[in-house]
């Protein structure tokens, strides 16, 4: 009798032991199912941290860089191209292929990240950094003006554009700029 009382407990332990196993299996498997499903999520959410933080950081490099001799209004303008800067890139990604958004907001995040890290790095370990750092926006203003020029020139002249004047009043007629 005491023997089959033994044998009945060892096997109502055994099942119970099973259960406890299958219960640990389930929510074990359960939880590598969610981790695998919020991929996805998690990395979209650190591609938006990186090109958040990185903005940050672009904002903080010039900050650090520009603010001991510039005026506030230049250095607003200079942060003012990080905004430029990121959100064009996105909008060109959205524009072109918008299943590459995340990869592009974490390209973007990356190079800017880069970017401003190693800027600052410079001016604080290289004694013609402030020369260097002074002259770039001026330089690629100019650049960028000097492209642009010549691009529309070439345009006009290749393609016999006739540039006009968008806003006119009620009933003017369009002058051609030659």
């Amino acid at each position: 009798m005491l023997k089959s009382i033994i044998i009945n407990l060892l096997n109502v332990v055994r099942f119970a032991l099973v259960a406890v196993i299958e219960f640990l299996i389930a929510v074990i498997l359960g939880g590598i199912a969610a981790i695998l499903v919020a991929i996805p999520w998690i990395l979209r959410f650190v591609a938006v941290l990186i090109w958040l933080s990185t903005a940050y950081l672009g904002f903080t490099s010039i900050q650090t860089i520009y603010a001991p001799f510039s005026p506030t209004i230049p250095v607003i303008a200079l942060q003012f191209a990080v905004i430029l800067v990121s959100v064009g890139w996105v909008l060109i990604v959205l524009n072109k292929k918008p299943s590459f958004i995340w990869g592009g907001m974490t390209v973007v995040g990356l190079i800017m990240g880069s970017l401003s890290i190693g800027s600052v790095w410079l001016v604080n370990h290289w004694q013609h950094a402030d020369l260097f750092f002074r002259v770039l926006p001026p330089a690629l203003f100019s650049v960028l003006l000097i492209y642009e020029t010549l691009h529309l020139r070439s345009m006009r002249h290749t393609w016999n554009a006739v540039l006009t004047i968008p806003a006119l009043p009620q009933g003017a007629e369009p002058v051609a700029i030659q």
